[in-house]
């Protein structure tokens, strides 16, 4: 036993010996690394991350790059390769999603001949240790950076352009057109811009990884709710007229479709079927037979019973509206789906109207002779059933409009 656990730590020795003797690093490695420190040393001797290497001595009252033999702007570039869109908070008009996005600038002062220091091309050292622009967010509620801020990394290479990685999580405000809610395609804009600096100082670019713009991969951008359709970019110029309050805008557009499953399955059909069972509750009169067959009793459904079923119907009707004002920004257009509702609740009413004349009708009738009534009562029924197939129609007819839009959307 005992021989086993000093071949045991020998063995673990040995391994770690491994990483720390600089015996077992190939040579290549241990000349990369000497060079590398000196190539460190002679790059950031006199280097000061706090100064922007930014040229600011253009004249501000001639157009943009006058000077062709000049120095250029100072050139920021924005490279969006992945997007996640997280929820949409409609009531609020926010849409919340997660970036993965690259950006590049250049700092004239990290550069170096790669021949004197054995071919080294690019370097990765901290962030803070140089100078990194300042980027802004334009139109947005909220952000978060879920980089450590003492583990950020940086790459520079031999020509002075530096690159690194962000990965953020955005709340953005996304005006949201409801009208034809839940079949409804929204556009947001995703904006960055360097306010601090002059228009005439400084260039944006923005570009997207080829690799998603796939629609089969903007199935896995989305969520369970919304699907993304599109996704773009663009450089715009917020300009305010007066030539120095300009400045460009990094644009990413987003185009979301809503999935309306969830509303036709839990508003749609079921506000279809209880309309369509309150109408023939409503005008069915000759229920007391119906009761015999099915239920064994002999009551009669009276005037009474049959304005509970409207009203019932309407209070079911106002609880759906209810929960749709929820689920959408308190705006001056009507939603579609609200307008469905609506006419739903609308016929509704008409039917308690016409129940309602009816039962003033028979009042009526009752002081009239026996023919009489009996001519009135079969008019009577064959107003019910007139009644109950247009009333039926228009149900049925909300009901395919608003499924044809889903068919078409």
């Amino acid at each position: 036993m005992i021989h086993k656990i000093i071949l045991f730590c020998c063995l673990n020795l040995n391994v770690f010996s491994f990483y720390e003797n600089d015996f077992y690093y190939a040579p290549a490695v241990n000349q990369f690394l000497k060079n590398q420190k000196k190539l460190v040393n002679d790059l950031f001797d006199g280097y000061d991350a706090t100064i922007a290497p930014i040229y600011s001595q253009f004249d501000l009252s001639k157009p943009v790059d006058y000077d062709l033999m000049g120095p250029k702007r100072f050139n920021y570039s924005i490279f969006l390769y992945f997007l996640k869109i997280v929820e949409v908070i409609e009531p609020e008009e926010k849409v919340s999603v997660i970036l993965e996005i690259a950006e590049t600038w250049y700092d004239a002062r990290l550069t170096w001949d790669p021949t004197l220091y054995n071919d080294i091309r690019i370097l990765y050292v901290r962030q803070e240790r140089v100078w990194s622009p300042t980027i802004s967010s334009f139109k947005i509620n909220d952000m978060t950076d879920f980089r450590d801020q003492d583990f950020r990394m940086v790459g520079v290479d031999y020509r002075g352009h530096i690159n690194s990685t962000v990965s953020l999580k955005m709340s953005l405000n996304c005006p949201l057109d409801v009208t034809k809610f839940p079949f409804d395609t929204q556009t947001c804009v995703i904006q960055f811009s360097l306010p601090l600096f002059a228009f005439k100082f400084t260039q944006l670019f923005n570009q997207i990884y080829h690799g998603i713009l796939d629609k089969t991969v903007w199935k896995e951008m989305g969520n369970s709710e919304w699907e993304l359709v599109n996704l773009t970019n663009r450089i715009d110029i917020l300009s305010y007229g007066d030539g120095f309050g300009d400045f460009q805008l990094a644009t990413f557009e987003i185009k979301i479709r809503r999935n309306p499953m969830y509303y036709l399955y839990m508003i749609v059909l079921p506000s279809f079927i209880i309309n369509t069972l309150s109408i023939i509750g409503v005008f069915m009169r000759k229920s007391d037979r119906m009761s015999k067959v099915v239920y064994y009793l002999i009551n009669y459904f009276t005037l009474l019973f049959q304005l509970n079923v409207g009203l019932t119907n309407i209070m079911t009707m106002t609880f759906i509206l209810g929960v749709m004002a929820d689920k959408i920004p308190k705006t001056g257009s009507i939603p579609l789906l609200g307008i469905h509702i609506v006419v739903n609740l609308f016929i509704t009413v008409v039917a308690i109207g016409i129940i309602v004349l009816i039962g003033k009708f028979k009042k009526s009738v009752s002081k009239k002779s026996v023919m009489s009534q009996k001519m009135e009562r079969t008019l009577e029924d064959w107003i019910d059933i007139i009644c109950m197939v247009v009333l039926e129609a228009a149900i049925f007819a909300n009901f395919f409009v608003i499924i044809g839009f889903w068919i078409w959307s």
